[in-house]
């Protein structure tokens, strides 16, 4: 009788134990998906930020300029002068990013101001890390903002990547794969806005 009583002791702890590395391996996995999860939301939500307020600094741009021919007088200092930017982006008399970074508007990388005829603008930002910059430029803008976007430029310090929705190698919108290629340590982009 003895025996039974250990066998069957050992059997419900042999089965206990089989139990506890199974949902402990459970809690494990659970653990690390909600650690991988809130990693990756936090990524999102300051992308998803730094997007939002490029839409509206775009839109805001295009309603200042709605009733002109064109973008003509159009610089960074017309945005901060004419207060087109959303508001929390102008900090100590410049224009900076969510991510902290320096936000022109103009032509080109060095934001020219637009001569008369001009019928496209660009929004440069700069000073992107590798991640801010994948993140970004492979950002899934809605159907609007494309619509008047007719390309983006790359620029990893080393090279320059020009997407546009005509070319098959470098085809907006950007894929993620494409964007990890390219970004590096400091990256500037600029969204040509027409």
């Amino acid at each position: 009788m003895q025996e039974k009583i250990n066998l069957l002791i050992q059997k419900l702890i042999n089965s206990m134990a089989y139990h506890f590395r199974i949902w402990a391996g459970v809690c494990i996995l659970v653990v690390i998906a909600l650690v991988g999860w809130l990693l990756l939301h936090e990524t999102d939500v300051g992308t998803r930020e730094a997007a939002q307020e490029l839409v509206k600094l775009d839109a805001n741009i295009r309603r200042h300029y709605q009733n002109r021919p064109d973008f003509w007088g159009l610089s960074t200092q017309t945005v901060i002068q004419n207060k087109i930017y959303p508001q929390n982006m102008f900090q100590n008399g410049k224009l900076v990013g969510f991510f902290g970074n320096d936000i022109l508007v103009g032509h080109g990388e060095e934001a020219q101001v637009l001569m008369p005829g001009a019928r496209g603008f660009d929004i440069v930002y700069k000073n992107l890390n590798q991640k801010q910059c994948e993140e970004l430029a492979s950002f899934k803008f809605d159907e609007k903002f494309w619509l008047g976007i007719t390309g983006i430029s790359l620029n990893n310090g080393d090279e320059i990547k020009y997407f546009t929705w005509s070319d098959k190698n470098y085809a907006l919108p950007i894929k993620k794969d494409m964007a990890n290629e390219i970004c590096s340590s400091s990256n500037t982009i600029i969204w040509h806005c027409e």
